[in-house]
């Protein structure tokens, strides 16, 4: 009468044993019992698998049945639109840089889909909607038109005296109607006659 090695069971015959190995202690054999058992289950007649390899076979299944939800999931987010992207924003006055690792720009503060996030510097981060230039600055309140920027409440326009507004995304003259996408640079440099640089109020924290 076997006993079993991993349990407290005895059996009448090798073949009840081997069974019980297979259906209770598979994940536990030794290399010993695991050629028993497999030889047990290719003797079984017309072609039986093993119930270890019936086990791996359905562990295989279940990863593959894990994997196709995930991707029907991730899909129907891309398919809704549903986006999440950085890239850098550089907004300078007079070559005095904005600082944008501010309260005031993170996202909790503003709740616009462009904005900045704690310990990140000027990287902008844009979910869960895609947006253009023109919608990403009036989101973090410093709306622009073509050649003018406001900061903070003082206006910088092209049309004003001695003053140049440059408005680039990669380097290339921005298209404030088109939308950002992931990696994007972008870089606003305000020159004045002045050269008076930033609005007091636009590199303090609040």
């Amino acid at each position: 009468m076997p006993d079993c090695d991993y349990c407290d069971a005895s059996f009448t015959d090798e073949e009840a044993y081997l069974d019980h190995l297979a259906s209770e202690h598979a994940a536990d054999l030794g290399r010993i019992d695991r050629r028993r058992v497999e030889r047990r289950g290719s003797l079984e007649g017309d072609g039986g698998s093993s119930p270890i390899v019936l086990y791996g076979l359905a562990l295989a299944f279940g990863l593959i049945v894990i994997g196709a939800v995930g991707y029907v999931v991730t899909s129907g987010m891309a398919d809704e639109g549903y986006v999440h992207e950085h890239g850098q924003l550089t907004v300078e006055v007079d070559d005095e840089v904005i600082d944008f690792e501010q309260q005031r720009y993170y996202q909790e503060e503003l709740g616009g889909t462009f904005h900045f996030h704690p310990d990140d510097g000027n990287t902008w981060h844009m979910h869960p909607d895609r947006v253009d230039l023109e919608h990403a600055m009036a989101d973090i309140e410093m709306p622009i038109s073509e050649g003018a920027i406001t900061i903070h409440g003082e206006a910088f326009d092209d049309d004003a005296p001695d003053t140049n507004v440059e408005i680039t995304i990669n380097d290339e003259p921005a298209d404030l109607s088109e939308e950002l996408h992931d990696g994007d640079q972008i870089r606003i440099a305000v020159e004045t006659a002045d050269g008076d640089g930033l609005p007091d109020a636009a590199d303090e924290d609040h």
